[in-house]
């Protein structure tokens, strides 16, 4: 998969949108409700409900990936954040799958954790795609989802608990996370790990920096969306988020601005 090839999918015939109306926190509601409903049919819906909108999610950004023509949304992914503001000072990691002796990587505000990641089942074929090829492609948007979030908001570390086979797929797309603990056992076997923020964003760099400048030029030009969410979060300030700076670095370099001066310091990046 190449970054021109993702990019025309990522951008023509899919977009990635910041839920942030009641709207969209309905659509994310659905749709996490269908892939709970297809992936685990055992469950009633009195067990899943608890799965499509919680109090975590009022402590997240949560992005949506939607199809152009059909204006269907297909898949999400949640960044649960945490800072010096929030009710909720351990991550789901922590809390829920009740993985231990991670305190030291969580000393210093803010971070996150991806979770609530996935794709609907039935993606309407592409092209020549095959379903395995398109689904490891909007996979990698969601992943992008994610480094544009990275970007605007300097959280220190990033934790993910996933399945081995997730941590496959995002390790080829350079996302080299590390396993901090010993997997536990929740709908399969899932594991935790964690990578340092810019770690993440300079390995990644090459592999999806032209489609995260593409978001992050669109978001400078209308940011009203991104303005709103965080003035509706009560955990967040606008001063938290790093658009503004961003948007002027656009302006002095060009569309090919630095991951350097998007990170606020020197780095090297390997080819």
């Amino acid at each position: 998969m190449s970054e021109t090839e993702a990019i025309h999918l990522l951008t023509k015939e899919y977009s990635l949108v910041l839920a942030a109306t009641q709207e969209d926190f309905q659509a994310v509601k659905k749709l996490r409700n269908d892939i709970i409903s297809h992936n685990y049919p055992e469950l009633d819906p009195q067990e899943i409900e608890p799965y499509l909108f919680s109090q975590d999610d009022e402590q997240s950004f949560i992005y949506l990936l939607r199809h152009q023509t059909t204006n269907k949304y297909v898949g999400t992914v949640r960044i649960f954040f945490i800072n010096g503001y929030t009710p909720i000072q351990q991550i789901p990691m922590q809390k829920d799958f009740h993985v231990t002796n991670i305190d030291y990587l969580v000393k210093n505000v803010p971070f996150c954790e991806i979770s609530r990641g996935a794709l609907i089942h039935n993606i309407t074929d592409y092209k020549h795609y095959s379903q395995l090829k398109l689904r490891t492609m909007l996979t990698y948007g969601l992943m992008v989802a994610t480094r544009i979030n990275f970007i605007l908001y300097p959280y220190t570390m990033v934790f993910s608990i996933m399945e081995s086979s997730l941590h496959r797929i995002l390790k080829r797309q350079r996302v080299n996370f590390e396993q901090i603990g010993e997997p536990v056992n929740h709908y399969g076997t899932r594991i935790p790990f964690a990578i340092e923020r810019q770690k993440l964003l300079i390995e990644t760099e090459n592999t999806m920096g032209q489609i995260t400048r593409y978001y992050l030029k669109e978001l400078c030009k209308n940011p009203e969306a991104l303005w709103k969410f965080v003035d509706n979060n009560p955990y967040l300030k606008r001063s938290d988020i790093h658009l503004d700076r961003i948007c002027q670095l656009f302006k002095e370099y060009g569309d090919d601005v630095d991951i350097s001066l998007l990170l606020e310091e020197a780095v090297n990046i390997e080819a």
